[in-house]
C-alpha cells in the first residue's frame, strides 16, 4: 500500500547565480522564520525538504 503524501504549494523561488535563494514570505510568517535562522536542505524520496532547525537525528 502506498502512503499518500499532501502537498500544498506555498510559493517559489528563483536561485541565484550564487546559488542563494529567499524564503517566500508567506512561509516566514507561517513558521516565524527570522534573521539568522538554521534551515536544513534534506532529501526525502528523491524531493527537497526544508527543515527549521535544530536537526535532530535519529537512526
Amino acid at each position: 500500500m502506498e502512503e499518500k503524501v499532501e502537498a500544498r504549494f506555498m510559493g517559489q523561488s528563483k536561485m541565484t547565480s550564487r546559488g542563494q535563494i529567499t524564503v517566500p514570505m508567506e512561509i516566514r510568517r507561517k513558521f516565524k522564520l527570522k534573521t539568522s535562522d538554521i534551515v536544513y536542505f534534506l532529501e526525502v524520496n528523491g524531493s527537497i525538504v526544508l527543515k527549521l532547525g535544530p536537526l535532530i537525528l535519529t537512526e
